[in-house]
């Protein structure tokens, strides 16, 4: 069952004083973790009104449903919805271009030589895990684009470059080692080609596993290696890439079960693609998604921090971090966000 996350109406119901306090107990919680009382909102904040004002509107919130008290006599916490109200909150303050982070991870994934996609998402998946200190993960998401062309291109002594153009807006490119014939090569494209087009990616994948080697008979030879190699160029597209997963295990080490059911969906991934391909259809270029609003139960301590990537003017992929959900969006929203756009830039320039 493809399950996709709820997303959360929590704009309205609120006074202007509601939401003031709303975002400084939310400000509180996630800086210290713990419970935040009245008199600790008046003195961090130095607000006019009085204490009890601020434990009345902190009762109403309760009510409301955005604040919960998890002692008597206690401070508040946020609820998800109160946690979505900060977040939606900070999303308006930010947004502007960090250009010394971008040039950071530029400079990073240059000097690392990489330029096949999949070794740029890695790289920079890396970058968004030392910059945050939660797992990274990453995904290109094409698998309803049609083949309108395949092209083989000798550079080099049995190396050739394989470029496949989906329709529309979409080249995925890989360098394999084979010997072909400069007399074979256009041959063997056109074969390709017209095998292949007006098909989608999910559809090739399945047809060249089950006939590996039914290109043309004068090529048999070549065949079964140049498929394989396009199936393995394939294979890593819509394949979610995850980066520094033992940290979920520091996260979560006082829950071993909730542990293993965590770690077993990361391994499987099929949920987590459902999810962000849910989130690569909206407008926003950027968001949060809390472990509850994906209805999927082990998720429920974490939150997932997604930025969209793009290929052309097409949105091609989801890069972002997942963490628990008392984290420092103010610091890792626009870290993702400009690791997203960081990220478009790479794999739009021309020599990628």
């Amino acid at each position: 069952m493809v399950r996709n996350y709820k997303k959360r109406d929590v704009s309205g119901s609120l006074t202007d004083r509601e939401r003031d306090i709303l975002l400084k107990v939310a400000e509180l919680y996630i800086e210290t973790g713990e419970p935040v009382g009245s008199r600790t909102v008046k003195k961090t904040y130095k607000m006019e009104i009085s204490s009890a004002t601020i434990r009345n509107v902190m009762a109403d919130l309760e009510d409301k449903g955005y604040l919960f008290q998890p002692h008597t006599s206690a401070g508040r916490v946020p609820t998800d919805d109160g946690l979505k109200v900060y977040i939606n909150h900070l999303f308006l303050a930010l947004g502007e271009e960090d250009s010394s982070l971008l040039n950071r991870l530029l400079d990073y994934v240059r000097s690392s030589g990489v330029c096949e996609i999949e070794d740029i998402l890695s790289t920079v998946l890396d970058f968004l895990q030392n910059s945050t200190g939660y797992p990274g993960f990453g995904i290109s998401l094409v698998e309803n684009l049609t083949v309108s062309s395949i092209t083989l291109v000798k550079v080099a002594y049995g190396k050739v470059l394989i470029v496949i153009n989906f329709s529309p807006d979409y080249i995925i490119h890989r360098v394999i080692d084979v010997e072909i014939s400069d007399f074979e090569l256009p041959k063997l494209s056109r074969e390709l080609s017209k095998r292949f087009r007006g098909k989608t990616l999910s559809e090739i994948k399945r047809e060249l596993v089950e006939e590996i080697d039914t290109v043309r008979k004068e090529f048999a030879d070549l065949s079964f290696k140049v498929n394989s190699q396009i199936l393995s160029t394939l294979n890593g597209v819509n394949q979610l890439k995850l980066q520094g997963t033992s940290n979920i295990v520091n996260i979560l080490a006082n829950d071993i079960e909730r542990l293993k059911e965590i770690l077993k969906i990361l391994e499987e991934k099929n949920l987590l693609l459902e999810i962000f391909s849910k989130f690569i259809e909206e407008n926003k270029r950027v968001d949060v998604i809390l472990g509850s609003e994906t209805e999927v139960e082990p998720f429920e301590p974490f939150c997932f921090v997604l930025g969209k990537f793009q290929i052309g003017y097409r949105n091609s992929g989801v890069v972002g971090i997942i963490g628990p959900k008392r984290m420092d969006y103010s610091q890792v929203i626009p870290v993702v966000e400009n690791v997203a756009k960081a990220l478009s830039f790479l794999l739009n320039e021309e020599d990628i």
